[in-house]
């Protein structure tokens, strides 16, 4: 058996990811009717506390420090899967499970009061996470096994 890529599903695995990065940057240029919709809209998944969120010419963008780094990564894991996607099939699991523990690390740290997470901690380690993730995703659309 051989894998074959999917350029279609790459692509579309690709534009996917890519769209959420941008449009949780879009609140610093975009009317504050279209501003209240796109916060509304992401804070369903995010808990958007200012202090722990990006801020562009005093905006705050959609999404905290840590689902911002997710969607980067998100936006960065199919070029990732693009060049390992051999390796990504083999360990896909042990991918997940060791992307989780920086961020269970940071957050769980703060929440105990051992350390202190700072923006780029949670940037960080969200950004690790999130690129696996995309990775596994692209991976998913994007890769079939053919038999010869």
């Amino acid at each position: 058996m051989t894998a074959q890529i999917n350029w279609l599903g790459w692509i579309g695995a690709w534009l996917l990811m890519a769209v959420l990065p941008i449009t949780v940057s879009l609140t610093p240029w975009i009317s504050e009717p279209l501003r209240y919709v796109l916060m509304e809209a992401f804070h369903i998944f995010c808990h958007q506390i200012p202090e722990r969120s990006p801020h562009v010419n005093g905006v705050q963008l959609a999404v905290c420090d840590r689902c911002y780094g997710i969607l980067i990564g998100l936006c960065s894991g199919p070029l990732m899967a693009l060049f390992y996607w051999k390796w990504i099939a083999r360990h896909a699991r042990m991918m997940i499970i060791v992307s989780i523990v920086p961020l269970v690390i940071d957050w769980g740290f703060g929440i105990v009061g051992v350390l202190s997470n700072t923006p780029e901690s949670r940037f960080v380690t969200g950004f690790l996470f999130g690129i696996v993730a995309g990775g596994l995703v692209a991976h998913g659309m994007s890769f079939r096994k053919h038999e010869q």
